[in-house]
């Protein structure tokens, strides 16, 4: 029995098992391979590993002798397609048939074990066919091919088959083509087995199929994390901390909030506490430079401007246009959350990048009667102008209610050159009318 040419072509026709997955993160992954009827021939045999791309279609990821490797450098989240090939060296190919006798134990050991062993329809072993002593040989008539060439599946996963019998010698052959028959211009020649050349400078088995598989992800998304924090679900947003600590400092790149922004605008003093309490930091500005005093602020949360404050949070920060904590107080719209900020140090002298004081902010965007005589009475200059130079009673002076009409209840307390005496005489004569004609009317 001639071994040796029966291990070349087992060889040369095997489909190694893909790669197995041994573990995986959000940047690589590991693979293992060591696991296949040759592993006999380990320190003599070389693997080369390859990952599924565009362009070109497979690129060599790995090639040499460890039987594991971790593949690094890949895109987190993404599916990756592994394959392998096995080399075996030139070196070991004439001893080959005695290294599969010593290992296995004597000749038909070798023979049960690969022929055992499951690649696909490579090789099959068919008891039932009976052979002479023979080897076949398939000669194409153009390109003059051998044993060796023949016997290995193309791509298309067809080939010559192996048909071994115990006790008798292999025998290849075309699996569509009998002995002596002739099939698209190819013809199979019977010729003795010492004639088949093994000499090689090394074999290649085919391709294994491919190994699917993905990188890991970079754990709970912002955006997941963001999400379960708006809906108050405090118990995921600690198991996500948890798994992920980073979160609670990452910002949401959909609308540029933190995670204690995000409950902030949300009203939600219990997340706040919570997120405080794990650590978040009170003054870590949003993508506009909010920071989470300035959105409580305009919200008129008045509780959690309350336990920021407390927390250490910035009264003095700005966001990208210079706007404190007391113009958005004003923005806020609420008289009550201006008089809770001046109580607790706010400056209405405070101005932003161009140049305007929490009161000149309020005239200017129609701001309540109420909540500029709050200012006002809080020591706000009266007579101040913007770096543009405007003065604050000219813009007073083109306010209009709903009616069109001036809205002299500003006038009166903004523009120190108001006629506050005609006013009066005004308001004193009118009301002497309403007295006199509710007086005739009894």
């Amino acid at each position: 029995m001639d071994l040796q040419a029966y291990l070349v072509d087992k060889f040369e026709s095997w489909h190694p098992p893909p790669p197995i997955v041994e573990g995986r993160t959000k940047g690589d992954i590991t693979l293992r391979w060591d696991e296949h009827p040759f592993s006999f021939l380990e320190g003599d045999l070389i693997y080369r590993v390859q990952k599924k791309e565009k362009m070109p279609p497979w690129m060599m990821v790995y090639n040499g002798g460890k039987t594991t490797k971790t593949i690094d450098n890949l895109e987190p989240r993404h599916p990756h397609k592994f394959r392998i090939q096995v080399i075996l060296r030139g070196t070991a190919i004439a001893n080959l048939a005695e290294k599969a006798v010593k290992h296995f134990g004597n000749k038909k050991a070798v023979l049960e074990q690969l022929e055992n062993y499951q690649d696909g329809d490579a090789f099959f072993y068919d008891k039932n066919k009976t052979e002479d002593n023979v080897e076949g040989k398939i000669l194409d008539e153009n390109e003059n091919k051998t044993t060796e060439q023949a016997c290995v599946p193309d791509e298309n996963g067809e080939g010559d088959s192996n048909i071994v019998k115990e006790e008798e010698l292999p025998i290849y052959r075309n699996k569509n083509v009998g002995a002596g028959d002739v099939d698209n211009n190819r013809t199979v020649e019977i010729i003795p087995a010492s004639e088949v050349p093994i000499s090689r400078k090394w074999l290649e088995s085919q391709w294994s199929e491919a190994t699917s598989t993905s990188t890991d992800t970079d754990g709970t998304s912002a955006v997941c994390f963001c999400m379960a924090v708006r809906c108050g679900y405090l118990k995921q947003v600690q198991i996500m901390l948890e798994e992920r600590p980073a979160l609670l400092e990452i910002i949401n790149s959909t609308n540029g909030f933190t995670p204690l922004a995000t409950a902030i605008r949300k009203g939600d003093i219990n997340t706040v506490k919570f997120l405080l309490a794990a650590g978040a930091d009170p003054n870590q500005p949003s993508s506009s430079g909010q920071t989470p005093l300035h959105l409580a602020t305009l919200g008129s949360r008045v509780a959690i401007v309350d336990l920021l404050l407390d927390k250490g949070a910035d009264f003095e920060a700005r966001d990208l246009n210079g706007l404190r904590v007391e113009h958005y107080a004003v923005d806020s719209g609420s008289e009550e959350m201006v008089n809770f900020v001046l109580q607790r140090g706010g400056d209405v002298h405070a101005r932003d990048y161009t140049g305007w004081t929490p009161l000149f902010r309020a005239v200017t965007q129609g701001a309540s009667t109420e909540l500029i005589e709050a200012l006002v009475l809080a020591g706000s200059d009266v007579d101040t102008t913007d770096y543009a130079g405007l003065a604050l009673c000219s813009i007073a002076r083109l306010l209009t209610n709903r009616q069109s009409r001036s809205r002299d209840s500003v006038l009166r307390l903004v523009d120190s050159s108001y006629p506050h005496e005609q006013a009066v005489a005004n308001f004193t004569r009118l009301t002497k009318k309403i007295s006199s004609l509710n007086t005739i009317l009894k």
